[in-house]
């Protein structure tokens, strides 16, 4: 955290206006298990539009210790693209490491466009347990979801999408952010891909972006990329009810932000 709070101070500046040209002007902040791995593999197809590689660095939390050189280098090949794009999802949660994101990332890259797309908070609460099971598997079991304090604080924590969005609106004006959700996405990908390419200001194109059949590839299933396969849980009624309490205010002002009713996600 040292070096974040020299960063917060601004003592990168003269680094950051090395690179500038080639920085991202985008980025995809979340949320994990919403379809960003979706969005990062097949954004590219499009003629204007770069994604780093890796598609999450996580430079502004974790591996800022990696250094702006680091991060610029993850976009060299696309300095010549209008829009050049990241899709770290653990920038939307509440992780400690990530606490400073929004303010670290708008101290140097005020323009940035931000990306934030949602899910079914329960679903994603699901998706989410199996992908770190997957990875972790002396993890807590999923009726421990708000007993254990790291599952509480990342998997619950990360479908609290209004309070994590408030964190990025301190800094950044709503013109600045485009919010979508997973469903929609699913439903009517042609229209929510032009949405939201237009918001990134080039022409959608979006036919170059779906398969022959205008749908989405399936990216980021449970047990791939290495991780074990773990069986979708259940929800028994004392856990959902304890953290339906906990997310479903959240959600409701989420959706009234997004202009959607307040039974979109049937809580």
């Amino acid at each position: 955290m040292k070096l974040i709070r020299k960063g917060l101070r601004g003592k990168h500046a003269d680094i950051v206006d090395l690179h500038r040209d080639s920085l991202p002007n985008f980025v995809i902040i979340g949320a994990a298990k919403s379809a960003t791995t979706t969005l990062t593999t097949i954004l590219p197809q499009h003629p204007d539009i770069f994604i780093s590689k890796p598609k999450e660095p996580k430079f502004f939390g974790r591996y800022y210790k990696k250094g702006w050189d680091w991060y610029a280098s993850r976009f060299k090949k696309g300095k010549d693209f209008a829009l050049r794009g990241e899709g770290s999802t653990m920038y939307a949660s509440g992780l400690h490491s990530f606490s400073k994101t929004p303010e670290l990332m708008h101290r140097y890259l005020p323009d940035l466009k931000l990306i934030y797309i949602v899910r079914h908070p329960l679903d994603r609460i699901v998706s989410q347990w199996r992908h770190y099971r997957g990875r972790n598997p002396d993890c807590a079991d999923f009726s421990e979801l708000m007993r254990d304090r790291h599952l509480r604080k990342l998997i619950v924590g990360c479908s609290m999408y209004y309070q994590r969005l408030s964190a990025f609106r301190r800094f950044y004006p709503d013109d600045q952010i485009h919010c979508m959700t997973f469903e929609d996405l699913l439903t009517s990908p042609k229209r929510s891909l032009r949405s939201m390419i237009r918001f990134l200001g080039v022409r959608p194109m979006v036919k170059k972006l779906l398969d022959s059949n205008g749908a989405l590839p399936k990216e980021n299933q449970a047990g791939e990329k290495g991780r074990g396969y773990v069986e979708k849980p259940e929800w028994n009624n004392g856990l959902r009810r304890r953290v339906l309490r906990h997310v479903e205010p959240d959600a409701q002002q989420m959706l009234a932000y997004m202009g959607k009713p307040s039974d979109y996600w049937e809580l």
